[in-house]
């Protein structure tokens, strides 16, 4: 099947982006503008697939009524736990939705996964959606709408974390500022523009940073790209035994977001070598809204 040639090309890839010529088939190099990827990537998290998946379907059919299109792009990371036996069945239960699944035997870690996601995309905007969270539905035309209309590579919004069915703190609610050097704030839960950040190089797939969503919007706003905030919920940010967060959130909401100090270290010595910007709050993202416009 197609994931035998993706394996004989795992050892080779070196770079964050997903290079190899053999893999042309999987790729689409001409994207639409008038709809939305949604990717879930998953490892081992077949408990949570149907709560995403789902989702994921609902926010397709608002695209659809909204006048847009959409595709649902999974690809299971060399899962233990049965996933690909589920991931098989929604396919033949859905059989009409705009659904791909891709299963790897061996895994390429998420950064590379992300990438290969943004090369397969039918569609230029693609939605980042873990498999253990949740997509608003109703709102994921409001968050294309200003992909389109700012050019933004990256459109992020309101994310509530729920633990136990209970909102027990927002992320994702602040504009991008130079006091990202100092800790990250928002969340690769987002709207990118997949052939920006393939453009910029991808995710980068380096063992010495594990933080790959970070030391991106870093490099969207070194390279000048457009970060964009929309005032309104993009999903929910379930906190479950096992995820990024879980051991962090309080009531109050997740602290920001930690890194072991030499991690924190090398990217201040790529992004704020002179040791202020993290002083600095001068606004490098803006507020839009696609019913009024920029708000900043």
């Amino acid at each position: 099947m197609s994931e035998a040639r993706l394996l004989q090309s795992a050892d080779r890839i070196e770079s964050s982006v997903v290079d190899d010529p053999g893999l042309g088939w999987l790729y689409n190099e001409s994207k639409a503008e008038d709809g939305v990827t949604i990717f879930i990537p998953n490892w081992n998290h077949r408990p949570y697939l149907p709560r995403s998946i789902r989702s994921a379907l609902r926010a397709i059919e608002h695209l659809e009524e909204a006048g847009f299109s959409g595709e649902l792009i999974v690809i299971d990371d060399a899962s233990r736990d049965g996933s690909q036996k589920f991931l098989r069945t929604v396919q033949l239960l859905y059989g009409d939705a705009p659904l791909e699944t891709l299963f790897l035997e061996r895994n390429l870690g998420l950064p590379r996964l992300r990438n290969l996601a943004m090369r397969m995309s039918r569609y230029r905007h693609v939605c980042m959606l873990d498999s253990d969270n949740e997509l608003v539905a109703d709102n994921l035309p409001l968050f294309l709408q200003a992909g389109l209309q700012t050019g933004a590579a990256l459109v992020h919004g309101l994310l509530i974390d729920k633990r136990e069915g209970r909102m027990t703190g927002i992320r994702s609610d602040s504009v991008a500022s130079m006091r990202l050097t100092a800790g990250n704030y928002i969340d690769s839960f987002a709207l990118v523009d997949a052939k920006a950040l393939l453009r910029l190089g991808g995710y980068l797939a380096d063992p010495r940073l594990p933080h790959e969503d970070w030391e991106m919007v870093l490099h969207l706003i070194a390279e000048e790209e457009q970060i964009v905030f929309v005032p309104a919920v993009m999903g929910y940010y379930h906190l479950v035994p096992g995820s990024m967060y879980a051991e962090t959130a309080e009531d109050k909401g997740p602290r920001p977001r930690s890194a072991a100090p030499e991690i924190v270290s090398l990217l201040r010595r790529m992004f704020a070598q002179t040791g202020t910007r993290e002083w600095d709050d001068i606004k490098v993202g803006r507020i839009y809204h696609p019913a009024v416009g920029y708000i900043d």
